[in-house]
């Protein structure tokens, strides 16, 4: 087992929440306009899943040589800038445009001076469903199935065969500017990164809009599930790529609903 059950019970507590929350946001957005003017990018449906993969390849490659050259200023400050973006897009659905602008600044400040996985993890749950909510109306069940495919092939060759995903993770987890989930329970550590929780929120969100809330809880569920599994079957030290395990729960809550 990879992580002590006390700690696993904790991250998966966790990663419900910022899924829950993350539902609230999105399918909020669904009814209202996003804040500050923000339109989603526009482009069909099929143009999606390429335009994504580019630009998370764009972003790695950017983000690891940045890394290399320590360029870790220019970097905490794009990483900034994103989160508060993405934080106010959520909390001002609760709090109105300005003082979610102002609240997220705080947060974002605190996180990356202090090392406190208490505010590392608040802001965690606040990003996700802003994040999402900018993305979603690009995509159907369909394109977002192809995409979380293909983001699972790119997970497992990033950390089985390049690793640099390892290399990034430790990098960002340095500069404190990781994304993800951070879990620590007496002696031990747990993260589960952001892009497992951003692309199952994304699938979440788009099954919540094509089938009803019903069928995005049951993605949650499943997902839950397969995050557990992964867990208890992997090794302690041993990084594992989430993602085609999480694809896979997602991948039979489309069946389910399908046949249902």
């Amino acid at each position: 087992m990879k992580y002590e059950p006390i700690t696993l019970l904790i991250m998966l507590s966790l990663f419900i929440i910022t899924m829950l929350f993350g539902l609230y946001v999105t399918q909020s957005y669904m009814e209202v306009e996003l804040p500050y003017n923000i339109e989603p990018p526009k482009m069909s449906a099929e143009f999606s899943v390429p335009y994504f993969i580019g630009a998370i390849i764009m972003v790695s490659v950017i983000f690891y040589v940045f890394t290399k050259l320590k360029y870790t200023k220019f970097l905490k400050l794009w990483f900034s800038l994103a989160i508060i973006l993405c934080i106010s897009v959520s909390l001002s659905l609760l709090i109105g445009n300005i003082p979610a602008l102002l609240v997220a600044a705080v947060l974002v400040i605190l996180r990356v001076k202090e090392k406190d996985l208490y505010i590392h993890n608040l802001t965690e749950i606040l990003i996700y469903g802003g994040l999402v909510s900018l993305f979603m109306p690009l995509f159907n069940v369909w394109t977002a199935l192809v995409l979380l495919i293909l983001i699972s092939i790119y997970d497992y060759i990033s950390v089985f065969i390049t690793k640099h995903m390892i290399l990034m993770a430790k990098a960002q987890s340095k500069e404190n500017i990781f994304t993800g989930l951070m879990i620590k329970h007496a002696d031990e550590m747990a993260i589960l990164g952001g892009g497992d929780i951003a692309f199952t929120l994304l699938f979440s969100s788009v099954m919540g809009q094509a089938f009803g809330m019903p069928a995005a809880y049951l993605t949650v569920y499943l997902v839950v599930i397969a995050l557990a599994v992964l867990t208890i079957i992997g090794k302690r030290g041993k990084f594992y790529p989430a993602m085609p395990y999480l694809t896979s729960a997602c991948a039979a809550s489309l069946v389910i609903n399908l046949v249902i």
